[in-house]
């Protein structure tokens, strides 16, 4: 059997696939369209990170039996291809989202306690700074969150830890769900902004979620209020962010993800100092890289073996 490892993996994950000895490992000169168009001839499995598993390049895989996704978003992959061919697409749910829930909160915590002003301040010796306080806690503040999967639940136990009030919205999940786990349960997401401290986003991106954090919601949200993507870029709206932020509609934000990444040097998002910012990074932990190479690979060879684990894929409809 042939695996084309588009980028990568963690030594553990390559392990998984030297340890079968009728896997040949095919790793491709580079990412480009063109180089895994070549890679993908005659291919069983692709194990592929970020990227573009396009048409054109699953077309060339005319052998393709699975592909596994280091990471659980997969809007690199043209999905419609896989499932009309009935290949399943596997993701590693499992490996991030402890490490996402926690960078989240990381922005929450900076956000709130002003990290980046006090470190400053402390670097420079002004200690005068504490006399007018800036900060705020966390106790008592309402979280909005937007996507009870495997991520936005974790989030929710972490700030209900912290005595955090949390509203979450996900129209897949039950709100009997939602409410045993401590949460207000809320239909329209909207309708809570003005009383929401925190919003952040766990849901993939996708035409129903593209934007769904655009002007008209932060118009909603309060002036000492912040904004927090760690999911994807383009599920809030980054012009309609910044055009907040320099109004002081909003305090500020923490992003993990951009709608081009990386973003180009003019981006205002780099300029700003209410911007926490991170390089994609909130699911790659050095746990979570191990899991999620792990994971990966296991994935595959599963699915090349016959043995899916249905929760992990992402068309469960190829498997019937």
């Amino acid at each position: 059997m042939k695996v084309m490892m588009t980028e990568p993996l963690q030594p553990v994950g390559v392990a998984v696939f030297e340890d079968h000895p009728d896997i040949e490992l095919i790793r491709p000169e580079d990412t480009s369209e063109g180089a895994l168009i070549e890679a993908a001839r005659g291919v069983d499995g692709i194990a592929v990170r970020s990227a573009k598993l396009t048409a054109n390049v699953l077309a060339a895989a005319s052998d393709l039996r699975g592909v596994s996704r280091h990471g659980v978003g997969y809007d690199n992959i043209d999905v419609a291809t896989l499932t009309n061919r009935r290949i399943p697409l596997l993701l590693a749910i499992h490996a991030n989202a402890v490490s996402v829930a926690e960078h989240t909160m990381y922005f929450l915590l900076s956000l709130a306690k002003r990290g980046r002003v006090y470190d400053q301040a402390a670097r420079e010796s002004n200690f005068a700074l504490r006399s007018s306080p800036i900060a705020v806690d966390i106790a008592d503040k309402t979280l909005t969150i937007i996507g009870f999967g495997r991520i936005g639940s974790r989030l929710a136990k972490r700030a209900l830890a912290f005595d955090m009030r949390v509203n979450v919205c996900d129209p897949y999940v039950d709100n009997a769900k939602i409410a045993a786990a401590g949460c207000n349960p809320v239909d329209n997401f909207q309708d809570v902004l003005p009383e929401t401290n925190f919003i952040s986003v766990h849901c993939p991106l996708n035409d129903e979620t593209r934007h769904i954090v655009g002007k008209d919601e932060l118009a909603l949200m309060q002036p000492d209020s912040f904004v927090i993507n760690c999911a994807r870029g383009g599920i809030v709206d980054e012009a309609a962010l910044m055009s907040a932020l320099d109004s002081d509609g909003i305090a500020g934000a923490g992003i993990d993800v951009y709608e081009t990444e990386p973003p180009q040097a003019d981006h205002p998002f780099l300029k700003s100092d209410k911007i926490f910012l991170s390089p994609h990074s909130a699911g790659v932990s050095v746990e979570a890289a191990r899991r999620m190479s792990l994971e990966t690979a296991n994935n595959l060879v599963g699915a090349l073996t016959g043995e899916i684990n249905p929760a992990t894929l992402a068309n469960p409809e190829v498997v019937g």
